[in-house]
């Protein structure tokens, strides 16, 4: 039911408190109806194929590996046995994995931190509670600030990564796949513009226009609006079940040594976590003991037949009608 409902931007849209438009601008991507969403959404499918994965792979372990380091640092030297809470460590952790991802290393460590450190303040802006206008010195006011400059940063990333992909540089991250796929999009238009002959393999999958930096930043944030707060919580909530039930952490450690022929040090490639059954079941199993994401509301913009019984009107349901109609 879920997968219908978000495969039919046709009959439905985000239903956001308002201060959302605000802090990812109304023009951003998520907000598109029909088929300008579809569209859009088909540009980006092509930066989370398998091969795609697999190219950012190494940006990632290079963020686990100095966290971890520093993990080990913290729980050995700085508390002496005392207890450490690391529900920030983890959220400082998942933006700089997310960061890597999004944009590799256009952006500085430093620029990451701050976005770690701020990015709470875009989550506090969105409560429910929240007035949806934008005050001096509320919670909307400096969400909007640090929503600012994360789109700065992803723009300056966007800029840098146009540079070195028009010299024919390699994909690291998302930013780069979709830069170059915008590129070579131009270039076949040019050719054809100009009555080169071209071979239909040349035609890339999906032809794109070129997006401004600041378009790029938009996007960028809503992706990182989809995995930070999701995936420190699921993070969070990992790590508290292994140390508590140490013998499933054993196996996990069993499991991943196994794959990597004992040595722990061996880089991660898609077919090794292909293989990781029993750590992609405790992975699943996290997910539904303790969903990260337990609601996402959308309204309909025109009736819409949820089942063979059930029609959701124009305008509604409330999450409330739909579980009272079933």
């Amino acid at each position: 039911m879920a997968r219908k409902i978000f495969n039919s931007p046709a009959f439905v849209k985000p239903c956001v408190v308002d201060v959302a438009y605000k802090l990812l601008r109304p023009q951003n991507w998520v907000f598109l109806d029909g088929k300008a969403h579809v569209d859009y959404r088909k540009g980006l499918n092509g930066l989370f194929t398998r091969h795609a994965l697999s190219l950012y792979l190494p940006g990632q372990e290079e963020v686990y590996n100095r966290y971890y380091a520093e993990f080990l640092r913290i729980s050995q030297e700085d508390n002496k046995g005392k207890p450490e809470p690391f529900m920030n460590h983890f959220r400082e952790l998942m933006c700089a994995v997310s960061c890597r991802t999004f944009v590799g290393h256009y952006m500085p460590d430093e620029a990451m931190k701050k976005i770690a450190h701020d990015y709470y303040l875009i989550t506090a802006a969105l409560e429910l509670v929240n007035f949806p206008i934008i005050i001096p010195f509320t919670k909307t006011w400096y969400g909007k600030k640090a929503a600012d400059m994360v789109l700065d940063e992803f723009a300056k990333c966007a800029a840098k990564s146009k540079v070195r992909m028009s010299a024919g540089g390699d994909i690291t991250c998302i930013l780069d796949g979709w830069v170059k796929n915008m590129i070579e999009s131009e270039n076949y238009r040019q050719k054809v513009a100009k009555c080169v002959e071209t071979d239909q393999s040349e035609k890339p999958d999906m032809l794109l226009r070129e997006f401004s930096d600041f378009e790029i930043a938009m996007t960028l944030l809503t992706f990182l609006f989809a995995s930070q707060d999701a995936t420190s919580s699921a993070c969070t909530w990992l790590f508290q079940i292994m140390a508590d039930c140490p013998e499933y952490l054993d196996r996990i450690r069993e499991e991943n040594l196994r794959l990597r022929d004992g040595d722990r040090n061996k880089p991660v490639t898609m077919d090794m976590l292909d293989q990781l059954t029993y750590t992609k079941a405790c992975v699943k199993e996290v997910l539904r003991y303790r969903p990260p994401v337990i609601m996402v509301p959308y309204i309909a913009k025109k009736s819409f037949p949820l089942t063979d019984s059930y029609t959701a009107p124009k305008g509604n349901p409330t999450t409330q009608d739909c579980f009272n109609k079933g």
